[in-house]
């Protein structure tokens, strides 16, 4: 059986290698899953950026898997990570079975092979070796029949699942920290989904003016949404209140737009929490810029080992889903999904991105 998997140069992502290659027998103790559909979101950009500090190149490693390109070394190619559904279409693992629909972290590929660890009725963990020093959060795999959400906007899973969560727990983070003594949250990249949610989340908490930066040309549709209280554009910072004081949420790590905020609001900006690295050149590039104002990256995974902590793994998954139930709901208003088959229109999607022209209210789900 041949596999089909999208190759990734680690120094330049717009360097691409589709590689096509025999996959071997299936090993004992291990299953394969035909893999699909999952989303493509500029979340996945950050992973890539983020992929050796992090190490989001790690849990797909193209060496751990055998592949090697001729011509290419593998130490110089990574495999960009997705959230998605996967199919059971070979299993010698007790506990699994041939039609499983599981939900969770993978490759972008056609097949891929799997060693499920601590299997129960909910799902399972991969015990591959070399995943095993990686955050646990994405090694975790859910049957999708033993969770009902998954039943509610199934389309919608991969598409906001992901970045929702990371908005629940910004929102969560910021009123923990009393929201740095700030009187209102500045989002970069406001039309962004992780943007989206952690908005919606604000404002639905109440108590914090929720502000928006955004491009000229998606200002109106982030308006739209009704998630902010004001939306203003990049051409436009100086028009903000300069004496109000605010802490600003990064989706996107440019450091030009960091520049121009401190600049104006003159020592007003209490914090800033960065997310995203949309921006991935700057970030390539060189490393963050140490800024006047307080900032730290914020790594979700953390932040939710903490909340499982304080909360219970169930009540932490109660709490989510008392926002995420209705953030889903919401979209039906202001996202439009599509699916697509082959790897043609992942490549046209993936430009789109890396350009930072992919389109806010477009959610897209691909199959190879």
């Amino acid at each position: 059986m041949l596999n089909e998997t999208l190759l990734v140069n680690k120094a330049d992502f717009t360097d691409l290698t589709y590689y096509k290659g025999e996959l071997p027998d299936l090993a004992d103790g291990h299953i394969r899953v035909d893999v699909g559909p999952w989303a493509l979101t500029a979340n996945n950009v950050t992973y890539m950026v983020s992929g050796d500090q992090i190490g989001y190149w790690g849990f797909f490693a193209p060496k751990a898997y055998g592949i090697e390109p001729t011509g290419v070394p593998s130490t110089d190619l990574g495999r960009m990570p997705v959230w998605g559904y996967a199919t059971v279409s070979e299993s010698r693992c007790e506990g699994v079975n041939v039609g499983d629909e599981i939900y969770g972290f993978f490759p972008i590929a056609k097949h891929f092979d799997m060693q499920p660890g601590k299997v129960s009725a909910a799902g399972f963990h991969d015990a591959a070796a070399h995943r095993q020093e990686l955050h646990s959060l994405y090694n975790g795999y859910t049957f999708i029949n033993s969770d009902p959400s998954f039943a509610l906007h199934t389309d919608l899973q991969p598409v906001l699942r992901p970045l929702f969560t990371t908005s629940f727990l910004i929102d969560d983070f910021l009123d923990d920290e009393d929201f740095f003594d700030a009187d209102q949250v500045l989002l970069l990249s406001a039309s962004s989904k992780t943007a989206l949610g952690t908005a919606y989340c604000l404002k639905q908490r109440g108590g914090i003016t929720v502000v928006g930066l955004t491009s000229s040309g998606n200002q109106a549709f982030t308006e739209s949404t009704k998630f902010y209280d004001i939306v203003h554009t990049y051409d436009a910072i100086e028009a903000m209140d300069k004496n109000v004081k605010t802490v600003v949420v990064d989706m996107s790590g440019n450091a030009a737009v960091i520049d121009m905020l401190e600049a104006h609001f003159d020592g007003n900006l209490t914090y800033i929490c960065r997310v995203g690295m949309s921006h991935w050149q700057d970030a390539v590039a060189r490393p963050p810029k140490r800024t006047q104002t307080p900032t730290k990256f914020f790594f979700a995974p953390d932040r939710a080992k903490k909340r499982i902590g304080d909360w219970t793994r169930e009540g932490f998954t109660k709490n989510l889903g008392e926002r995420w139930i209705p953030f889903c709901d919401s979209a039906s208003a202001w996202l439009e999904l599509s699916k697509a088959q082959g790897i043609e229109p992942v490549l046209e999607n993936y430009k789109l991105l890396l350009e930072g022209q992919s389109l806010p209210d477009k959610g897209y789900l691909f199959t190879l």
